[in-house]
């Protein structure tokens, strides 16, 4: 079966892309490739990492989303879908960026770890942004990892209700077992938020999952950078495999609901 993971930063926690040397991103694509074939995965989201420098400012931001476009022609076969950030502490200058990463770069969607990124998930500066992102018809993808109140899931749920007309994709959601059944409550509450399986714990959960709201609202991610390799094999994608569902929740799950979130035939 087809596997589209959609959790792939290019760049590291460690200072980000630009920071790695002469010829990091050829050693990264080799890398990633390697590891992505051996565990059968056909197609990633290649998503900007949010601990770059960024001692030129935004200029540091613009040259982050220009590698992950560049990234993305080196294989778009492989790598299909893009996806850059904007810091809301640039305030207005990210609205001029959103538009540049839609018009010029040709971006899937816009990539927020708000616990790197200053301020919480909710702040009042995220809603000019999110504004835009709506105008532009960009793809919001937030991490909500339960070791951060600033990345807190029911912040993000604040979010979906009041930006009902926009689909988020929620990262990292599943990383403790009381974040796990938390992100089922709020699933259920908001039907605009979708979740990736990143750190799920059991292939139990993800039938829980499937049971409670349905396969649509789940999407293959394995939270992969290369730099160094975040894993050899994917424990999260044998989790999903070895999960008692149907082969149609199975196949919506791995590849399905990622090709329908970012519109590719």
């Amino acid at each position: 079966m087809e596997i589209f993971d959609i959790h792939h930063h290019l760049g590291s926690l460690t200072g980000g892309s630009l920071q790695e040397g002469a010829g990091w991103q050829d050693r990264d694509y080799n890398n990633r490739v390697r590891i992505m074939e051996s565990n059968g995965v056909a197609m990633s989201a290649i998503l900007a990492a949010t601990g770059y420098i960024q001692a030129d400012g935004i200029k540091d931001t613009m040259r982050s989303n220009d590698t992950v476009a560049d990234y993305r022609k080196r294989d778009p076969k492989r790598f299909p879908v893009a996806c850059g950030t904007v810091e809301p502490l640039h305030g207005a200058r990210s609205l001029g960026e959103l538009e540049r990463m839609k018009h010029e770069l040709h971006l899937h969607g816009v990539v927020w770890h708000n616990r790197f990124q200053g301020v919480a998930i909710d702040h009042q500066l995220m809603r000019p942004l999110l504004k835009k992102v709506s105008e532009l018809g960009l793809l919001p993808i937030i991490h909500t990892n339960a070791e951060s109140n600033m990345e807190a899931i029911w912040r993000l749920e604040r979010l979906a209700l009041e930006f009902p007309e926009l689909t988020f994709v929620s990262l990292d959601a599943l990383t403790t077992n009381a974040n796990s059944q938390l992100a089922l409550d709020v699933a259920k509450r908001t039907p605009n938020i979708l979740f990736d399986t990143a750190h799920v714990r059991s292939s139990n959960y993800v039938r829980q999952f499937v049971e409670t709201v349905g396969s649509p609202r789940l999407v293959f991610g394995s939270l992969f950078y290369s730099y160094p390799a975040s894993y050899e094999h994917s424990a999260t994608l044998e989790e999903v495999k070895a999960a008692k569902i149907s082969d149609e929740d199975m196949a919506n799950i791995l590849w399905r609901n990622a090709k329908k979130l970012f519109k590719l035939a």
